[in-house]
């Protein structure tokens, strides 16, 4: 039997809605560019990883979490200069201000990938697995570059970084 007009229009009226919601919702809260993860020295436990993370919602977003299927674990840090040598903290998040950009970079915000569990050269790469403060999660893959231009000027205090050597630096 035939729909009448006005509930024709009703239904095409809700499929739209339903539709532009779930677009909305798949939308990525957060957005990543220049991603890049250096190689590291043969034998190194730490790798490193920078980025630039754009906040592409209405709302403060704070990285509660990351992980990867190919470290032990990831740590966010901060490189900081406490009276008069370089030390990371950790942080126990990164907050990312609605329409804002954080850039992670050698002597500022970063990630320390710790302990690999195994070797990872030029050319392999890094999944990168967020937790949002949204309760999103996001999944990064990242390419490792022999480009180790990235991470010269990283250093701390006591040549260790989280639970792992700092990869020689």
């Amino acid at each position: 039997m035939p729909m009448s007009r006005p509930l024709k229009n009703l239904f095409i009226a809700c499929c739209l809605n339903l539709l532009m919601l779930s677009s909305g919702m798949a939308a990525d809260a957060l957005s990543f560019s220049q991603a890049m993860v250096p190689q590291a020295p043969p034998g190194a436990q730490v790798m490193a990883g920078f980025m630039q993370i754009t906040n592409n919602s209405e709302q403060d977003i704070d990285i509660i979490a990351v992980s990867s299927p190919q470290f032990e674990s990831v740590e966010m840090h901060l490189s900081k200069d406490v009276d008069g040598v370089a030390r990371m903290l950790p942080q126990q998040k990164l907050s990312i201000k609605a329409g804002e950009q954080l850039i992670l970079k050698p002597g500022s915000y970063h990630l320390m990938l710790l302990k690999p569990l195994k070797a990872l050269s030029d050319g392999d790469t890094v999944e990168l697995n967020f937790t949002l403060s949204t309760e999103q999660k996001q999944t990064l893959q990242v390419t490792v570059s022999k480009n180790r231009d990235a991470s010269r000027g990283m250093r701390c205090g006591a040549g260790k970084c989280g639970s792992g050597k700092c990869g020689g630096n």
